[in-house]
């Protein structure tokens, strides 16, 4: 900013900062038909900047640190009005119900083109290919469709989902919507209430938001078979949260605030969290890669016209002294450019550039292959049930499911769903609706407790002398010492079952397994989890009740909709509580209990794995620092990591060109035209094949740096085995002189008692035969 001084370079600034928003705002308006939750992200970003506003104004003698505390409280409360108003509305009248029919409406008021590619016989006058008339009706109440005579029933009901299904529900839910946006920011403005918090404090507070933020994604992508644009939106509003929550955080300080502090929050992260800012820096490559070079091309410009003497962009003192001068490495770009291009360098870029790579990964993992063909999956194994008997679809499902569960990234909300999906159709005919619903959540309750002694005894107990498996849980990591005194602990306290419900899966049940802790009590602590349970298996099944449809063509259960929305959003608020519950004992025992944590006896035997692990990864840094690598070897990381990112931002941005809208409850032969791979469209096959190409490329650098790495373990050992044979020798030497010396000292001090008895005195006094 202290580039536009002057009067007329401030009134330029903020007009163009002006123009930007205005243009960021319509733009996202216009495109709300096809990415409708825009409007909502943009309003949940726009009202932090508003209550801004508001305090210049209105309160500008109170400090912006006492304010935004202080709007926890009214946020809370709009929050909730929000959605206490909307939940009461969507109840008042059948009309406000999320119902097919009403969902149909809304998509006919919204002017969305009807499907007829795929269902060509919903059109109204098949002989006009011009026409976008359906050959049905719906009443003025909404409460009754008419079909005409050769119009298919259950197709019509579709023929709007490919192009405004996301649209529709957005329109009904967008006051649920905005009311969890408003929760977060009541949240986030709560944890800066705290008048004594020291910077690192409120550094782990931002921290916590920001593993709920990505705690919401993972969440948004395990609810992802249930459809309705769910996914997309809670992962546009947990961003846009993210953003408000970052311009409340700069308006709580001044500018010299916030510089200092960002100083001293770095200089605390580096002393705490040195080891792990390399995993941080991965990340911050492949997601801010496009916007660095954006950066880089407006520096370019802006130096460039910086050389054309304007009034307004004069030189500045920054860039003309000396300081500055030498920290230019390329004269086409700023000295703010410079700067940031030199810390850039002066990272261990192999090793970020790796985490980069395995960041992208894990994105594609959990945003296509956990999301994607895990609800594809599980659609075909519901439409290959639907026509069995109820046992051996039981069977099908628990033999399924235990898979999945001993599977670490797939999470446990896509299995009770399918379950709450797939027995209701099967046993409504025998148990009735309310005792299929009981059923499927009694099976859901019996295959994570199958999964847990699985886990415990199979893998835990008979494993447990394997120090691979001890390694791979973690044994002498600080969370799972915490974890084994909670477990250690007799009964059942609110801690040890907080742990067991909302701990890691995996870790936890291998753990209980490896200490040989009694089934039985792990079992029983376990059992809570059947609170978690029950609304992920009702959403499955309201959904699947949903889709019902009477001879008529009017819903079944018109209700279900509705009730399917509220019960995902209630199954995301269980299972956010286990994990923040285990969360909050484990941080307790940290703190308070230290003695007792340093007691617990360290595995020497996983100690020495890590330990040789240590020299291991000592190794590879040594051999990949950027400079010592060959180019050929830079140029197939760097490959990987391109392809990664590309990969990343095709699937992301353009996720209708990449992939075919795909629900729980669709099938393969009416949706996929019968064949699975119809699924992936072209842009998704190649941003897939990029993604493989990169994992090849990072396979063939990781190859040659173990390679390096090896030889220079073997290299450093033939070295200090060499100097431990020097210094023997040394040593020998050493004592060899010393023994020669001793000799001679002995030899000498012979000498000299000889000589003593030998004096002139003696000699003189003596006789022959005393001498």
């Amino acid at each position: 900013c202290y580039y536009w001084s002057s009067t007329i370079g401030r009134i330029a600034r903020y007009t163009a900062i002006s123009i930007i928003v205005v243009g960021v705002a319509a733009l996202v308006t216009f495109i709300a038909s096809t990415h409708p939750y825009g409007p909502i992200s943009m309003y949940v970003v726009f009202v932090p900047i508003w209550l801004v506003f508001i305090r210049f104004v209105f309160y500008n003698w109170k400090s912006a640190r006492e304010y935004v505390p202080s709007l926890s409280g009214p946020l809370f409360f709009m929050s909730m009005a929000t959605f206490i108003s909307w939940f009461v509305w969507s109840w008042m009248d059948q009309r406000n119900e999320f119902t097919p029919i009403v969902k149909i409406s809304d998509a006919q008021a919204l002017q969305c083109e009807p499907d007829f590619e795929n269902y060509p016989s919903c059109r109204k006058n098949e002989t006009d290919m011009n026409s976008f008339d359906v050959c049905f009706t719906i009443d003025e109440d909404l409460t009754f469709m008419s079909f005409e005579e050769d119009c298919p029933k259950s197709a019509c009901m579709k023929v709007y989902d490919k192009s405004c299904a996301g649209s529709t529900f957005i329109l009904w839910a967008g006051p649920f919507l905005v009311s969890l946006g408003l929760l977060f920011l009541s949240f986030f403005a709560t944890f800066l209430k705290s008048g004594e918090s020291t910077v690192e404090k409120e550094a782990i507070k931002f921290a916590e938001v920001w593993g709920f933020l990505l705690f919401a994604m993972w969440i948004s992508a395990s609810l992802a078979g249930a459809g309705a644009g769910l996914s997309t939106t809670l992962g546009a509003l947990t961003l846009s949260s993210f953003v408000a929550s970052t311009l409340f955080l700069a308006s709580s300080y001044s500018q010299m605030e916030r510089i200092e502090q960002v100083r001293t929050l770095w200089k605390k992260l580096l002393e705490n969290y040195g080891t792990y800012l390399n995993v941080a820096k991965g990340l911050v490559v492949v997601t801010c890669t496009p916007v660095a070079v954006l950066y880089l091309a407006v520096s370019f410009l802006v130096r460039g016209i910086r050389t054309m003497r304007f009034p307004c962009s004069r030189k500045t003192q920054q860039e003309t002294s000396s300081s500055m001068r030498n920290i230019f490495i390329s004269n086409y770009v700023t000295a703010e450019a410079n700067k940031l291009i030199k810390e850039f360098l002066s990272w261990d870029l192999a090793t970020v550039f790796t985490y980069a790579v395995y960041w992208g990964a894990g994105f594609i993992t959990l945003s296509v292959i956990a999301s994607k063909f895990t609800t594809l999956f599980l659609s075909w194994l519901i439409s290959y049930t639907m026509d069995m008997n109820l046992i051996p679809v039981t069977g099908i499902l628990i033999g399924v499911g235990l898979i999945m569960f001993l599977l670490p990234p797939v999470p446990g909300a896509p299995i009770y769903l399918t379950l709450g999906i797939v027995v209701l159709p099967v046993g409504r005919a025998t148990l009735g609706v309310v005792g299929s619903i009981a059923y499927a959540m009694g099976v859901s309750l019996v295959l994570k407790l199958f999964a847990t002694f699985l886990q415990q005894k199979m893998i835990g107990g008979l494993l447990k002398n394997n120090v691979s498996v001890r390694q791979l849980v973690g044994i002498n990591t600080p969370l799972i010492r915490t974890m084994k005194l909670l477990l250690a602990e007799k009964g059942l306290g609110s801690a040890k079952v907080a742990i067991l419900t909302g701990g890691p899966d995996w870790p936890t049940s291998v753990l209980c397994g490896i200490m040989d802790l009694p089934l039985l009590p792990v079992l029983v602590g376990t059992l809570p989890v059947f609170v978690l349970i029950i609304p992920t298996v009702l959403a499955g099944s309201f959904t699947y009740m949903a889709g019902e449809q009477r001879e008529d063509g009017s819903p079944e259960f018109p209700w279900a909709g509705t009730a399917s929305t509220i019960c995902a959003a209630l199954a995301a608020i269980v299972l956010f509580g286990c994990i923040l519950s285990a969360a909050f004992y484990t941080e307790q025992a940290m703190s308070t209990r230290k003695d007792e944590l340093e007691e617990i006896e360290i595995d020497e035997a996983v100690r020495a794995a890590d330990e040789k692990q240590e020299e291991i990864r000592n190794a590879y840094k040594v051999v990949t620092k950027w400079e010592k690598v060959p180019v050929w070897a830079q140029m197939f990381l760097i490959l990987s990591l391109s392809s990664m990112i590309t990969s990343c931002y095709m699937i992301q941005l353009f996720q209708d060109d990449a992939f075919t809208e795909y629900q729980l409850t669709y099938t393969i032969d009416d949706h996929l035209g019968g064949n699975w791979k119809n699924l992936v469209k072209p842009v998704g096959w190649i941003g897939l094949l990029l993604f493989v190409c990169s994992l090849f490329f990072l396979f063939i650098f990781n190859c040659w740096a173990k390679y390096k790495a090896q030889l220079y373990l073997k290299k450093e050992a033939k070295n200090a085995e060499e100097d431990d044979e020097e210094k023997e020798e040394e040593n020998l030497e050493t004592q060899v002189e010393i023994s020669f010396e001793t000799k001679q000292s002995i030899e000498v001090q012979a000498s000299d008692g000889l000589w003593d008895r030998v004096s002139p005195t003696n000699c003189c006094a003596g006789t022959v035969d005393d001498l």
